[in-house]
């Protein structure tokens, strides 16, 4: 075949792949306007419990490092451009610790917590069903969480207060995510 009559039969075929609209998902592909919509879910749900878990009548320090996103994860919208990689690995991090601390077995099983358990877990279903659509696999929780007593009105709070901070940035970083996905997407430089 003479190059001329490729060139025809490449445009061809690059036409009618096209022709059905946008470009199929490849089955590795995050689909990130799914992962919006279950983060915006995750907050809604976080924001509730902020606002009914009470907060403990003593004060009390947890020094647990916390699960969070650090400006060193670059889960700004110039990163995720160029690199979404490192985000992306912190917020599957975080989901994995979150389902395993609102999880059947988790924090809310105790007493202190238990009539917030039910809530807890939908929040657990919400967190897998994320790291499902990151195509991550949910491991499940055996082995209970367990805490002194007294520690589990602050270790519940603690949790939740955590919860809702890490629901608004990952609700902000797939809504970006999802943005350049779409159609005619322009970052302009403010």
């Amino acid at each position: 075949m003479n190059s001329s009559l490729l060139l025809i039969l490449y445009v061809a075929l690059s036409a009618l792949s096209s022709a059905n609209g946008a470009p199929a998902r490849a089955a590795s592909e995050v689909n990130f306007a799914e992962c919006k919509a279950l983060s915006l879910k995750l907050n809604e749900m976080a924001r509730d419990l902020y606002n009914t878990v009470e907060s403990p009548e003593f004060s009390s320090i947890i020094d647990d490092p916390p699960v969070s996103i650090r400006p060193i994860d670059s889960c700004d919208p110039q990163s995720l451009q160029s690199n979404r990689e490192t985000c992306q690995s912190r917020i599957i991090l975080a989901l994995k610790n979150y389902t395993r601390i609102f999880n059947e077995n988790g924090v809310f099983k105790n007493s202190a917590c238990s009539k917030w358990r039910e809530r807890a877990n939908k929040v657990a279903n919400v967190t897998g069903d994320l790291l499902c659509m990151l195509k991550e696999t949910v491991e499940p929780v055996h082995a209970p969480l367990t805490a002194v007593d007294w520690y589990d009105s602050a270790l519940c709070w603690d949790s939740v207060e955590r919860l809702y901070s890490f629901s608004i940035i990952s609700a902000r970083v797939f809504s970006f995510l999802a943005s350049t996905e779409a159609p005619g997407f322009e970052m302009k430089q403010c």
